[in-house]
């Protein structure tokens, strides 16, 4: 895999994730299957390559096709997913300065990881929660905030702001892969096509 592809990996995760918290707000469905397949780029702890920090090509799916229509639209389509997209690299470039923070999370993910094996399962309701209450222990006190918009009735039931809040430490990890990749915002304005065609490439294999 080339590093343009590595990076389109990486940005595709954080584009998943922000399409599925725009998915759980405003319809409150996402399956079981994509929510653990996105959990599960937390938990890759020490990984080999790109591909099995974010789970593979085929996890990230999702991100990669709507990478493509985000790029194709200028960013017009989804535009809520842009929105969190943007908000996203944005607040883990203010994490990265924060060692301390850093050091939180990885403890917190360390603990949820246990959780994980005692439940069996990523998508179990103590271990959304321990995810939910991580970050809410730590990005969501910068003062630079993302807000999630959607239908209350959604984000008010089934744990669902719990699997948000989970679902953006995901978009926060996925960005700063793409950042340690050499990823760098200027790049969404100036090698968006070099971006549409890798990910095509990488649908394609």
């Amino acid at each position: 895999m080339t590093r343009i592809e590595e990076r389109t990996l990486a940005l595709a995760g954080i584009v998943q994730a922000a399409y599925w918290v725009d998915r759980l707000a405003t319809t409150g469905e996402l399956s079981s299957t994509d929510l653990e397949a996105s959990l599960e780029t937390l938990f890759q702890f020490n990984p080999d390559t790109t591909e099995q920090a974010l789970g593979g090509k085929l996890a990230m799916n999702t991100g990669l096709r709507t990478l493509i229509r985000l790029i194709d639209s200028g960013g017009q389509e989804p535009a809520a997913v842009t929105r969190y997209w943007v908000s996203l690299t944005h607040l883990e470039r203010q994490l990265a300065k924060r060692g301390d923070m850093l050091s939180v999370i990885g403890e917190r993910l360390q603990s949820a990881q246990r959780q994980r094996a005692h439940f069996d399962s990523l998508t179990n309701a103590s271990v959304l929660a321990n995810l939910s209450q991580t970050y809410q222990d730590t990005l969501s006190t910068f003062r630079y905030r993302i807000q999630v918009q959607g239908d209350a009735k959604h984000l008010q039931s089934n744990g669902a702001a719990d699997k948000v809040r989970a679902l953006l430490l995901v978009g926060i990890r996925c960005s700063m892969l793409w950042h340690q990749l050499g990823g760098r915002r200027w790049h969404l304005l100036l090698q968006r096509q070099k971006y549409a065609q890798a990910a095509r490439h990488l649908m394609q294999v």
